[in-house]
């Protein structure tokens, strides 16, 4: 007699850093001031600026990444502040309400950036080889933001200006469709057998062999052959 067996229900742990590190990504890309500009490449470029100063901090848990996340979140008020204090020059209580908020805010990512050291070196001394480790940790950290930016990515309209360069729009393209833009990267072209979308030639060789933080992001690019092994 046959007997079958139930699949085994899905672990939530598995899922868990996934689900956090997006809920940091997206509560981190509320608390930042607006881009230079209001175009997608802009907001795309300062998202993703954000979360690789968050990976930079090499945080390797959850909590690591919220301490991270809150330390980038005050830098940039703080700057925003002192920005908005530099636009009103003939209002000097304005710049003073504007530089007095910037000290406030740039003293609480002080306190959050020593607060993540000292999490950070408790979890070393109870683990020495986390040391050896830290490229992985960054690796993993902005693999896993990137992923929750490219989730929630607002789909271009039909109204808005496609950005001006094949390079913009590789990195807006990168930041919407990561596993998409990966794969080409990884293949050096478009794939065979999977329709992507409509993707002009340069913005797929840009893709490909682009060298910004953006697309460098999606893994390695392809070697090109040389012209000994053509």
């Amino acid at each position: 007699m046959e007997t079958n067996h139930a699949p085994n229900p899905p672990n939530p742990l598995d899922a868990l850093p996934r689900a956090t590190y997006y809920q940091v990504t997206h509560e981190l890309r509320r608390s930042l001031p607006p881009p230079i500009t209001d175009t997608p490449e802009d907001l795309a470029r300062r998202d993703f600026a954000a979360i690789a100063r968050v990976a930079a901090l090499l945080p390797a848990t959850l909590e690591e990444a919220d301490m991270a996340a809150q330390y980038v979140a005050a830098c940039a008020q703080a700057l925003d502040a002192l920005r908005l204090a530099r636009e009103f020059p003939r209002g000097p209580e304005l710049v003073l309400k504007c530089t007095a908020q910037s000290a406030s805010m740039m003293r609480q990512a002080r306190s959050w950036r020593a607060l993540l050291a000292r999490t950070q070196t408790a979890r070393q001394q109870r683990d020495p080889t986390a040391c050896d480790i830290d490229a992985y940790t960054e690796h993993r950290a902005l693999g896993l933001m990137a992923d929750a930016l490219a989730e929630a990515a607002p789909e271009p309209s039909s109204e808005e200006t496609a950005p001006a360069t094949p390079l913009a729009q590789a990195e807006l393209y990168a930041l919407q469709h990561r596993k998409r833009a990966a794969l080409i990267r990884s293949l050096g072209h478009l794939p065979n057998k999977l329709n992507l979308g409509a993707l002009a030639p340069d913005v797929v060789h840009a893709i490909a062999t682009g060298t910004t933080a953006i697309l460098q992001a999606l893994g390695p690019r392809r070697r090109q052959p040389t012209a000994d092994a053509a």
